[in-house]
């Protein structure tokens, strides 16, 4: 599902929603489930398990060069749903997230990933928006499915 301010996929892993989440909740596995390429490593080195926590990634994009986003943890419900707002290091968030949500189903777990600009209100911000599109999110969730098989 895409709106004017968010784009939404989903995907069936076959692994149960406890394994997808414990993926998703290490910063250090995130460059492997990155379609886009930009996230490149974790400063952190530590697994996310509360609201609240902040993970530091390195990052690469053409416009940007390299970069440093500090993500702060906005949803953290124990293998149902995990969400971050990235943000410059030592700035508030700048209004959008990422946000997975893990559905059991069978044996399986239907996870959707959720990128949402809408709280963005800096204008010259939002002509940037969005930076991935809805192929590569999709993309993303078959690097989850590999990575769990």
């Amino acid at each position: 599902m895409t709106s004017d301010r968010s784009i939404e996929v989903s995907r069936l892993v076959d692994a149960p929603p406890e394994r997808a989440f414990a993926l998703v909740a290490d910063p250090d596995r995130h460059p492997d489930l990155d379609a886009s390429g930009m996230v490149r490593a974790s400063q952190t080195h530590l697994a996310l398990t509360e609201l609240g926590d902040v993970f530091t990634m390195d990052m690469h994009n053409e416009q940007m060069g390299d970069y440093t986003v500090e993500n702060h943890v906005v949803v953290y419900e124990p293998d149902s749903a995990l969400g971050w707002a990235p943000a410059g290091p030592g700035q508030r968030p700048a209004g959008y997230t990422w946000t997975y949500t893990f559905e059991p189903d069978g044996d399986a777990t239907r996870v959707t990933l959720t990128y949402d600009w809408s709280a963005v209100t800096d204008p010259q911000l939002l002509e940037f928006f969005p930076v991935v599109d809805a192929d590569t999110l999709d993309a993303s969730l078959g690097l989850l499915a590999e990575a769990l098989a």
